[in-house]
């Protein structure tokens, strides 16, 4: 698996596998914890994204880190989702396909409106000056990410 740019251990570790362990760690008390799944869900999914036949597994890891992004309770994590998310669907056709097939792009602009309402009304009480600055970060991204959604959602829809 190694020519394929494939971490080492995702190659022994089913899709199923993969999403067993996310699942039981998203619900860890512990931010950390739920950062770290987070972001290994974000490296998987973005080398899968340039490979074929990842569509099913791009779909699951697209909606988990939806859920994420939309549900938790910490903005740091839901940062980090968002930035996942960003990282997954950058680029890649099986990546722009399950984007369309997900909803991706309605899903993050319903989202868009909460998130910044959510930075701004917990923002400063919660989260230290280093953390505003990466979720401002994000909500920058998010913008930007959107727009680039729907050039793709209007090239794969047309």
């Amino acid at each position: 698996r190694a020519s394929t740019g494939m971490p080492g251990w995702l190659s022994c570790m089913t899709p199923d596998q993969l999403m067993t362990l996310c699942t039981a760690s998203i619900h860890s008390s512990n931010t950390g914890v739920r950062v770290n799944v987070v972001s290994i869900l974000g490296i998987t999914g973005s080398v899968l994204a340039k490979e074929d036949g990842t569509l099913e597994t791009l779909k699951t890891i697209g909606c988990f880190l939806l859920e994420v992004a939309t549900k938790d309770p910490s903005l740091v994590v839901a940062g980090e989702a968002l930035d996942a998310l960003f990282d997954v669907f950058a680029d890649g056709k099986e990546a722009e396909r399950a984007s369309v097939q997900i909803k991706l792009l309605s899903a993050l602009k319903e989202f868009q409106p909460v998130f910044k309402m959510k930075i701004r009304k917990e923002g400063r009480g919660k989260y230290s000056p280093d953390q505003l600055c990466v979720l401002d970060n994000v909500k920058m991204n998010l913008r930007r990410f959107v727009a680039y959604q729907e050039t793709v959602e209007k090239r794969l829809t047309a």
